[in-house]
């Protein structure tokens, strides 16, 4: 074997072993995009889930948050703890949409988040009347960090309409 034939050799080796190389890193992307995914659903779960037990924990904030939500009459005092409350839940999925905009490459379908929020309002009266009362105004403010947020969930609540 001359050292010419030993060299092509050589090079068709290193090739080969680059081009494994390559596929292994390919498939570790997949993998850690598929982990960080399902990590950022769970941590929006895990304020979901903790939204909903302090409420559960909680009887008149949970009459109020369901009385609230249907469109019920409330007190003053009752209206603006509703009213906290109703922001909280709004931001969470807010959060959750702009975190899975920031992972775009990893996070299919930021809307989802969008989606979620456009059904919660549609089937609840009470946060529909406080959506149009306090979020809508923002969507004529340009630069507002609000605003590309509400403006995308109105487009969508009235899709949905």
């Amino acid at each position: 074997m001359n050292w010419e034939a030993a060299g092509a050799i050589g090079e068709i080796l290193g090739a080969i072993a680059v081009l494994t190389t390559l596929i292994y890193l390919a498939l570790q992307i997949k993998q850690s995009n598929r982990f960080e995914a399902a990590r950022h659903l769970d941590v929006h779960m895990d304020r979901i889930r903790e939204f909903e037990l302090e409420l559960g924990r909680d009887a008149d904030m949970s009459r109020i948050w369901h009385a609230g939500m249907a469109g019920e009459e409330l007190t003053y005092p009752e209206i603006k703890q509703f009213n906290s409350l109703a922001t909280v839940r709004v931001l969470i999925q807010r959060d959750a949409w702009l975190r899975a905009r920031i992972l775009e490459n990893v996070v299919e379908d930021a809307d989802m988040y969008l989606q979620i929020l456009a059904g919660v309002i549609a089937r609840n009266p009470g946060l529909k009347r406080l959506w149009d009362e306090r979020y809508i105004p923002f969507r004529n403010l340009p630069g507002n960090i609000n605003h590309e947020f509400v403006n995308r969930t109105t487009e969508i609540l009235e899709e949905e309409s």
